[in-house]
């Protein structure tokens, strides 16, 4: 009986030592818990010219096609969103909706060299002549965002995200043309690359030779 009572003892206390154990094991991780806390908070939409590796490129252009003097109108056609000077929209948002729009610097911009002008923004003489704007200028650029090429950006999708309608700038009446937009229900917190939107340029009759530039600006809300 002695025996046997040393055992049951020896048992018991062998159980009360773990069960001591393990309330101290969990005690002493309570005691040394430390929660982590991370606050990750949205951005802001933005567009921008990037290469095919995604660097902001510095000075982007467009070159059009090259053409000589003539006493007749004349189309020139150029290409905006080549694949290293590809634009990129950024909705790093919750917010589903966005529109990406192009315009000139001003609605009384035009293509300048020297003192030579021609416009971009006059509807008038099917866009070849001056018409009731505010410069002497005729011309009018279109831009066809519907023939260009929409791709995500890291897997992300392009449902609800589409290219814009093909249009033409007029002065007061189309001074930004829409070339992409998110509808309810597109990707949140995505990327997307815009190439291939198509420019074509109406220039006067006999207008001097030079060589022209117009400033243009992406803008997205």
């Amino acid at each position: 009986m002695k025996t046997k009572l040393i055992n049951l003892i020896a048992k018991r206390a062998g159980i009360t030592a773990m069960i001591l154990i393990g309330i101290i094991a969990l005690k002493a991780s309570a005691s040394n818990q430390s929660q982590l806390n991370q606050s990750i908070t949205e951005g802001a939409k933005s567009i921008d010219i990037v290469t095919s590796a995604g660097a902001t490129v510095a000075s982007p252009a467009v070159s059009f096609s090259s053409t000589a003097f003539s006493f007749d109108t004349q189309d020139t056609t150029g290409t905006l969103g080549a694949s290293e000077q590809r634009i990129r929209v950024y909705n790093p948002t919750s917010t589903a909706t966005w529109t990406a729009s192009i315009a000139g610097s001003a609605a009384t911009a035009t293509w300048s060299s020297g003192s030579a002008d021609y416009d971009f923004n006059d509807a008038d003489g099917s866009g070849y002549t001056d018409g009731a704007d505010t410069d002497n200028y005729g011309g009018q650029l279109a831009v066809s965002p519907a023939g260009g090429t929409l791709a995500g950006v890291n897997g992300c999708a392009t449902s609800n995200v589409s290219l814009g309608s093909n249009s033409a700038f007029s002065e007061g009446t189309t001074d930004s043309i829409t070339i992409a937009s998110g509808a309810s229900g597109a990707p949140t917190f995505c990327r997307w690359d815009i190439t291939n939107i198509g420019l074509t340029q109406k220039i006067p009759a006999a207008q001097p030779a030079g060589s022209y530039s117009l400033d243009l600006v992406l803008s997205i809300i």
